[in-house]
Order: structure tokens, then sequence, then C-alpha cells
């Protein structure tokens, strides 16, 4: 939403120091009671005017007149204009929000129109009718006598009395009992939040139920028991069941960033009659359902119906009346501090998001962006914002952007998006839905553009709930056939749900050494993959998958080719718990996936909650542009992940910082929500069709050779390198924990086994103090050896 604000560009300096008078807005009781009281005045008005003589009047002569106009301009139309006023002084009154105000009032007026174009058709053609609603209505007067009509006088003048051009000329009496009754369709469809089409369907649905009901009791013999044993559901048509909202194209309304109430209903899906789906279809369709199901259930996965965008839970409505007061003053406090300080400015566009609110600045030419950076913590305090983010300049325009924390935060529902993707133009390879942006745009990219992708964030940041979104967010757009997942999970508890998915290549990863074998596994498809191209000439997977396949060039290879390659996505849920293990080779298969995977379809997501240089490493950095950062502890961190700084002040729960790829502008947005038991029944959906189809049934119980001896015991077995560091040792001379960890590119931990276990075995001798250790074996060192270590050091 964006809320515009137009002031002049003259600059009229004001002294700094004076007093600055605020205006409070009437609260919302006294708006309700005023607008209640001139409901009931013109209510009382209209039926003095209508039961009492001109003498006798209720109101008194002012009643008189207010009753003659209102009922003279609406006739019995006025009745539903008090309704409608009512309504909205009600709704003031309590307190509670007027969604889309300006356009109800516009559709009830359009049926307040139509009502009365019906009284005036009625009035023309029923006069009998006509009669029994005037004695009714206004017995103290007569329509004819007193020149008034059922349906009003300006409609009654632009249903008959127009000349040449009136409704009933053009039209005729039914022509015009159309367009009313459409006019009045219309507006009530509107006003109760229908949507035509689900009206359609749900009554061509239930017509279908009624007819193979009857079909069912004419084809059914009548059974020979008393009749009170027969129960209502026997001979009573099947219930409506209304499905839940079909999802408006309109754009999805705020909402408070809350977890649904303990007392909300659960989910219910719709389900038909099951023995009427038995009678209305045939053993061909019934057979044709089986054969499909086995299809997907054997890995044919054509016939995969995707989970619906159903089984999610809307995101609840919940708008303020207020908001459009409290941005104006917030706006007015952000001009009013500004000045204080000696800084003219104007505050120009209002985009209200999710949880953040911008306002741009415009200040007077000859500020100073800096001066305005400088002021965050005045801003801030006089906005009585908790954080508050200055961008100095706003990219592409001529103003400064002040992101504050919205008086109403809102919940940005994943079924919202993922309704948005569904229904736009653009389709992704691998789809990752984030959220929605300040200004109200859906913030979703394509993983296979990125093409790897860092997330850090702190304990209760949103990072855990940004990850399952991703994750649905694939499996609920793509096949599995399509793209195939590698997950791990140290805490065991995050992602352990996703096993059984026939998605997974193989069940989620929870030992250090099943991540380091994945990602072993991972850098040997990518090599087969590459010779793969290289034998057929292709330069990417998308060439590949939409090739025109040469039998006779394939079958002459001696190797197997598929008909498509998968997509691959590793999701790393705490890179920092494997670097703490063995930092050398997580980051050597992480460097090497990513420098080179992106052609043959294999992805990264790590996640971290400490981003520091140790974790994410500059190697580990180079090769992910596109980063995401939740709200960290310092600032420090936030140069980390994202190369400035901001992520400090974010408000946590979902609100982000995204830097996507090839620019270095961060997005602020607001991650979307998805709650666990949509995620259990989108996961019970697809494993219904079909089982896990696992390429490698554990990489928890692959050994990874070299991967975690640092940790044997002393009785343990030796180290994979001892022999090579043993070897380097007896050629060199050295015998120097450093030096080891630097010839043969390991860790300090690991390289300081390795020299206990050699001191073990006798070939160099104990540690002491700064002198170097005494080699007890035999020296080979060759002349040549010597050179080049001297030249090292």
């Amino acid at each position: 939403m964006t809320r515009k604000r137009h002031h002049s560009h003259q600059q009229h300096p004001l002294p700094a120091a004076a007093p600055v008078k605020t205006t409070q807005p009437l609260p919302q009781e006294v708006k309700g009671l005023i607008v209640l009281a001139i409901t009931l005045i013109f209510l009382v008005s209209t039926l003095s005017f209508a039961y009492a003589s001109h003498s006798s009047n209720w109101l008194g002569a002012l009643g008189h007149t207010i009753g003659k106009i209102i009922f003279a301009a609406f006739g019995l139309g006025s009745y539903f204009l008090f309704l409608l006023m009512a309504w909205v002084g009600w709704r003031i009154l309590l307190n509670k929000p007027l969604h889309n105000l300006k356009k109800n009032i516009l559709c009830s007026l359009l049926c307040i129109a139509a009502v009365n174009l019906i009284f005036c058709i009625v009035e023309d053609t029923l006069p009998d009718l006509r009669t029994w609603l005037g004695q009714t209505f206004i017995p103290q007067m007569w329509i004819k006598k007193l020149k008034f009509h059922l349906g009003g006088a300006p409609f009654y003048f632009i249903y008959h009395d127009i000349p040449k051009a009136n409704l009933l000329g053009m039209l005729n009496t039914l022509g015009v009992t159309l367009l009313a009754l459409s006019m009045l369709g219309l507006g009530l469809l509107y006003l109760c939040k229908s949507d035509l089409q689900r009206l359609m369907l749900k009554t061509a649905e239930y017509y279908t139920h009624c007819v193979a009901w009857v079909r069912v009791k004419l084809s059914t013999p009548p059974k020979e028991e008393p009749a009170q044993n027969i129960s209502i559901e026997e001979i009573d048509p099947p219930p409506i069941t209304l499905p839940a909202k079909l999802p408006s194209k309109r754009r999805p309304q705020r909402v408070l960033m809350a977890l649904p109430p303990q007392n909300s209903e659960p989910f219910i899906e719709d389900q038909t009659h099951p023995p009427l789906e038995e009678e209305e279809t045939s053993p061909e369709d019934r057979r044709e359902k089986a054969l499909r199901a086995q299809r997907a259930y054997n890995g044919d996965f054509q016939a995969y119906d995707l989970p619906s965008a159903a089984r999610l839970t809307p995101a609840k409505p919940i708008d303020s009346a207020q908001l459009d007061e409290i941005l104006r003053h917030q706006a007015d406090i952000l001009e009013e501090t500004l000045l204080n300080f000696g800084i003219v400015a104007k505050v120009g566009n209002i985009n209200c998001g999710p949880t953040i609110t911008s306002f741009e600045v415009h200040p007077s030419v000859g500020v100073k962006v800096q001066r305005i950076k400088a002021l965050e913590d005045d801003i801030a305090l006089n906005l009585e914002a908790r954080s508050i983010r200055i961008i100095a300049p706003i990219p592409g325009k001529a103003a400064v952007g002040v992101e504050v924390p919205s008086p109403f935060p809102q919940e940005v529902g994943f079924q919202d998006i993922l309704l948005a993707y569904q229904r736009g133009n653009k389709r992704f390879h691998i789809p990752i839905l984030l959220g929605k942006a300040v200004n109200g745009e859906y913030v979703m990219s394509d993983l296979a553009k990125m093409p790897h992708l860092i997330i850090a964030g702190a304990t209760g940041s949103g990072k855990s709930v940004c990850i399952n979104t991703i994750v649905m967010s694939i499996v609920l757009n793509a096949r599995p056939d399509e793209v195939r997942l590698v997950m791990v999970d140290p805490k065991k508890v995050e992602l352990t749900p996703y096993s059984p998915l026939p998605h997974m290549l193989a069940p989620v990863i929870t030992e250090p050494s099943g991540a380091c074998a994945a990602l072993q596994w991972l850098v040997k498809e990518m090599e087969s993959r590459y010779e793969l191209l290289k034998l057929l000439g292709y330069r990417n997977i998308d060439s590949f998958n939409t090739r025109t396949p040469d039998a006779e060039k394939e079958a002459s290879l001696n190797r197997d080719v598929p008909e498509k390659l998968f997509y691959i996505v590793g999701i790393i849920d705490e890179l920092a718990d494997l670097m703490m293990v063995s930092s050398h080779d997580i980051e050597t298969y992480i460097a090497r996936i990513a420098q080179m995977a992106r052609a043959v379809g294999i992805h990264l997501i790590l996640a971290t909650q400490r981003p520091s240089r140790e974790v994410i490493t500059g190697l580990i950095k180079a090769n992910f542009p596109a980063r995401i950062s939740f709200k960290v502890a310092s600032r420090v961190n936030s140069q980390i992940i994202l190369d400035e700084t901001g992520a400090e002040t974010l408000l946590g729960n979902g609100d982000m910082l995204f830097l996507p790829p090839g620019t270095s502008t961060l997005m602020r947005a607001q991650g979307a929500y998805i709650r666990d038991e949509d995620i259990n029944r989108v996961i019970q959906k697809i494993c219904e069709q079909s089982p896990p189809r696992y390429i490698i049934n554990s990489f928890d119980d692959m050994h990874i050779s070299g991967f975690g001896n640092e940790l044997e015991s002393e009785d343990g077995p030796l180290d994979p390198l001892y022999e090579q560091a043993k070897e380097v040792i007896l050629s060199t001379g050295n015998a120097s924990t450093t030096f080891l960890q630097r010839k043969l590119k390991m860790g300090y931990a690991r390289a300081a086994g390795v020299m206990d276990q050699l001191e073990r075995q006798g070939i160099i001798g104990p540690a002491e103090g700064s002198k170097p250790r005494k080699i007890l074996g035999k020296v080979h060192r060759q002349p040549e050896d010597d050179e080049d270590f001297d030249n090292e050091l």
C-alpha cells in the first residue's frame, strides 16, 4: 500500500525553537456516537414525516423538512440508507476495522439504487402492491397526491420521466428489471465477500450430488424394515460442505503478526460423499485413477498431482481504521524532528509494508544526506520506535528512506504468496518464495539463477521458518523427478519430518560425518554430470533437458544416459557445527560445489546462527552472491554476511534483509509464515502418492576416510594421513605442527593428533617447550628438499 502526500516545493525557513502545535484526533467512540446520532435523527424525521402531519411532527418543522427531503430523494430506499449509516457508526463505536470503506459504501449505494429502481417498476406496473406499500409505510400521504414516489423522485425521473431518454423507453420493463437485478447481485456479491465462480461451482456440484442421490434412490429396491429404524442420513440428500473461501485476486489485506488463537477451528479439507462418488464414477475412471496412482508409486511422476494451496491455512485479515491517521501523525512528527535540528524536509510517499513503514523524506536543496543519517537515534526517540533504519539515499530516487516499525504488524501468509506465484506468468526452475517487501510486493526468486544462498540469523529471528518456506516452495511447485533434496540437520528436529518425501535423495542427515559424506557424494555427482555433458556436447542442464534425444549416439556411449537430469538442492541448517568438527574438509567440498555445480543443476543453501569469519570464510563468501540476513547480534556479523550494517537493527520474527544476486542493494522484507500443521498436511498428501525413493539409503552410515579422525582416542586407529606425515617429516627433517598443517592441508587439531601418533610410534621425540622436536627415525631428506624448505621459510 502506497500513500502519497503532496507538498509544495517552496521552502519557508521556520525558527528552530518555534513551539509545535499538534491536534489530537477525535476518539473513535465520539465519532461513532456522532454517526449514530445523525442516523437516529434522519430515521425519526422520515418516520414522523410519513406517520404524522406537519403540525404534530415529532421533531418539529426541522424534522418535517429533513424527512421530506430524504423521502423525496430516496423513497423507501431511505430505510436501507439508514441501515448502512447505523452499521458504519456501530463499527466505529466498537473500534472495529472498516475494510475498504469507500468501496463498501459505493457498493451499498449501488444496491440502494437497484432497490429504488425495483420500487419504481412496482409503482408503475403493480398498482395493488403500490397501494399496499403506500398505506403501510406512508399512511399520512398519498404518492400521486403529493408527487412522491416509492423509489424516490430522482430514480423515478430517470426511469420514467426523462423525455426520449428514460430507461423505460429504452429498455422496457423487462430490461430495467434485469438491469436492477444485475446491479443488486453485483453489489451483494462484493459486500458478502463472495466469489461468483465459487458460487457457480458449488451450485453445479450440489446439483450433481442431488441427481446422483435421486439415481441411487430410484435404483435401490425398498427395504422391508420398520419405518422407525430408518435414519435421517438414509433419506436426506448429502449436506453441502462449503470449502474454504477461494483466494481472491485482490492484494491480501494486512493481518497481525501472531499465531492463530488456541480455540481456532482446525483446517478441514473438503471431501465428497464416498458412496455417491462410487456411484457416479464409472469402472473405467476408477481403473485409470488406480493406474495413475500406481505409476506415481513406481516412480513415473507424469501423473503426479501437486498439493493445492487449499491445504494451507489462509491468513486472517485484520485491519485498523486508525492506520491512516497514525501514519500522517508520524509523518508530521518526522518533519518536526528534522526541523528542530535545522533540516527543512518534507515527507512524500508512505509505503506501509507488513511490519515496516517506509517514509520517503525529500530534503531541501543544500542539505547533506549524512546529517539526516546522523539523527537516527533522535528520530527513533521522537517516533517512540524500537529501532529505525535510514537509507541515505534511496537507490534511484531523490529521497532518504526512513523505515519505522509499523504500529499494526501483519502476518504474511504463505498461501497468499504461493497463489501469487502460481497465478503469475513467471515460472522458475527452483522457486524460492520468501515474503513481502516494504512496498507490498512479493519477494520470490529462482534458486537456479542465484545459484547458491546463505541464510544467517540469531535464535528466534525466523531463520528456521524461512528454511521451511523454502522447502515448501519447492515441494509445492516441483515434482520429485524435477527437484531432489539433500538436507543436513544437526539439531535433529527441524528438518527430520521431510524424510518420507519422495523428493529426498536420502533421509535427513543428522551427523557431521554424514554431512561430509553427502558433500563428497555431491562433488562426485557433479563430476559425473560434467562428464555426461562433455560426451553429449551440451553446456548446462537446461540444454540437456530440452534436447532432442539421439538414440544412436547415446547408445554408443559406455554409460547410461537419463532422459532428464533433476535439479539437486542441498540444505545445511547449521553450518557452524560442521565447521567446528572439520572446517577444512567441509570448506573444500562446499567451495568446489559452489564454484562449478551451477551448470549441472546442483545448488546449496547454507544456514548459520553465527555468521563469523570462521564459519563464513572468504572462500565460501565469494561463491555465494545471494544472502539473507535476519536479526544478528552485532554490526560485525552484519558486515560479514551482507558487507553492510543494518541487520543488527532488524525487529526479528521474520524481518529480513535480502541481497539479490548481481546487485549491491539490500531489500527489506517480512518473511512468510507457515504453520507446522500446514507442513504436515502437505507432507501427508505427497506421501500418499509416492513412497520415499532414496538413491542413498543413509549418508550417516557411510564412513568417509580422513573425516573426524582427529577426535579418535589414543588407542584408536592411525590417521589415514599418518604415512604421508611420516614421509614429510623424515624427508624434510622438520617436525612441527604448523609445518605439517601447511604441507598436508589439514586443520590444526588434526595435525596435532598426527604429531601425537608419531610421538607414540617413536618417530619423533616429545615436545620441549619452544625447542623443535627431535626426529628419532632415520631421515632420508634429499638435497633439493632442503633448498625448497629453506625457500619456504
